[in-house]
């Protein structure tokens, strides 16, 4: 019952405002057809009692329910959108209270006054009347107060005006329009019932999507933060391995005859090779983004070995013996096994060691077989070892020794030509003629 009166009262604090104005918004837009179905209504109201009253009492109370009726469309039109403060729905709550009362009272008294006499027509004026009941029922909802103001100012007169002809047929009559009375009085609680728990619901969701969307933001906001953290370690560690490798392999050639510049020389080599062979089928699936990188980064550590070597032998300005040339052919394994040491300390295989393992050990194979320290062949020879091998002769050749005098480009790039399929894969090859003018620029870019 609690919720039966709170609903007939339409109460509206500061704890439901926001339910009561969607109710209020809903009926203020149903109004303008509410107002157009009463006004089409009711001419036909007096056409049905025209040749039964007087006229001109007719024709009064058109005019005055027409007036009542411009006094709320001006209503609406001027305050339709005032629903966001307690005093506007309050206000709006009294204004549709104050017409339904009045309309439904104009109607309910037009029946007592105007009631024909015959029973036919009886029957039609309350026909029209229940229609109109019913149509208030649903139109209405919305706002409890105003739909039961309606609905009593329609029915109780109509009612009392047939009951008061006290015959069996009207007292039949207006038993059925009392049990109308009351359904259409539930089915309106209860169809009001039903809407304002849609829109405590919808509001609910709302809230908790609301509070979900702040939850989010700031989740979101730590997200970013901790990304943020976590990136400026990432390239702290990156900056620092890179440093490392530059220092590692910068110690290495001190100990050779080779400058820093070379070390810079082949990281541009190797990586203009990987760019220009990334889209052929055949180097596609390893020369990746993330790869290509680390053959840049990686390709000063290809002669690391070299601080295994004894100085006489390194240093040495003349010919190698057999001998000493077979001590010097164990640099690529000093390499390599100084960094599969290195990565078997992880937990897991890391990619960047084993690219950097791949090259150290293998950047002295040759593509026929013959060359040291695995004497691999063909495609058993990884592709980063294959692009390494002509990075490092290229500059090798182009480099002065103390044993020889350097090649022009021309030369060396002849040179490498003649040892396709031989010393180098001859699709890396291929790849070489198309960018030799590339490997010349940047050899005239980090000169000696």
């Amino acid at each position: 019952m609690s919720d039966f009166y709170e609903n007939l009262s339409f109460y509206i604090d500061e704890n439901n405002l926001s339910v009561r104005a969607e109710q209020l918004r809903a009926r203020l837009r149903l109004y303008p057809s509410m107002l157009i179905g009463q006004m089409a209504l009711e001419p036909l109201f007096v056409l049905m009692m025209w040749n039964i009253s007087p006229h001109r009492y007719l024709l009064l109370w058109l005019t005055v329910i027409y007036l009542l009726h411009s006094t709320e469309i001006v209503t609406w039109m001027n305050d339709r959108e005032e629903t966001r403060t307690l005093e506007e729905c309050e206000s709006w709550s009294r204004h549709f209270f104050n017409f339904a009362l009045v309309t439904g009272m104009m109607l309910g008294f037009g029946t007592l006054f105007f009631f024909p006499q015959e029973l036919l027509m009886q029957v039609f004026l309350v026909c029209a009347m229940l229609g109109l009941a019913a149509v208030a029922t649903t139109m209405n909802a919305m706002h409890p107060p105003a739909f039961f103001a309606y609905l009593l100012g329609l029915m109780l007169p109509l009612t009392f005006r047939v009951l008061v002809e006290q015959d069996e047929t009207h007292t039949a009559l207006g038993s059925m329009l009392l049990l109308f009375l009351v359904v259409m009085l539930g089915s309106g609680h209860f169809l009001n019932k039903f809407i304002l728990l849609s829109l405590r619901q919808r509001f609910e969701n709302e809230s908790l999507a609301l509070q979900l969307a702040s939850m989010n933001d700031v989740l979101e906001h730590k997200v970013k933060e901790r990304t943020s953290q976590l990136q400026r370690k990432t390239d702290e560690v990156s900056q620092i391995r890179d440093v490392t490798i530059m220092a590692m392999a910068s110690l290495a050639e001190t100990r050779d005859n080779e400058t820093g510049n070379h070390l810079k020389r082949t990281q541009n080599y190797i990586r203009a090779l990987a760019m220009e062979l990334r889209n052929h089928p055949h180097f596609r699936e390893f020369l990746t983004e993330d790869n290509i990188e680390s053959l840049y980064k990686l390709a000063p550590l290809h002669d690391i070995g070299k601080v295994g070597i004894p100085d006489a032998i390194l240093l040495k300005e003349g010919k190698l013996t057999p001998e000493e040339f077979e001590i010097m052919k164990t640099h690529p394994l000093l390499g390599g096994n100084a960094i599969a040491m290195a990565e078997s300390g992880l937990p897991t295989p890391n990619r960047f060691l084993h690219i950097a393992r791949e090259i150290a050990n293998g950047h002295h194979e040759k593509w026929n077989g013959s060359g040291y320290p695995q004497g691999l062949k063909g495609e058993a020879i990884p592709i980063s070892a294959r692009l390494m091998a002509l990075a490092d002769v290229y500059d090798a050749l182009i480099s002065r020794r103390i044993y020889k005098e350097p090649f022009t480009h021309e030369e060396a790039v002849a040179y490498i030509l003649q040892n396709s399929g031989t010393h180098f894969d001859p699709e890396v090859i291929d790849a070489f003629i198309s960018i030799q003018d590339e490997f010349r620029q940047i050899a005239e870019q980090y000169q000696d």
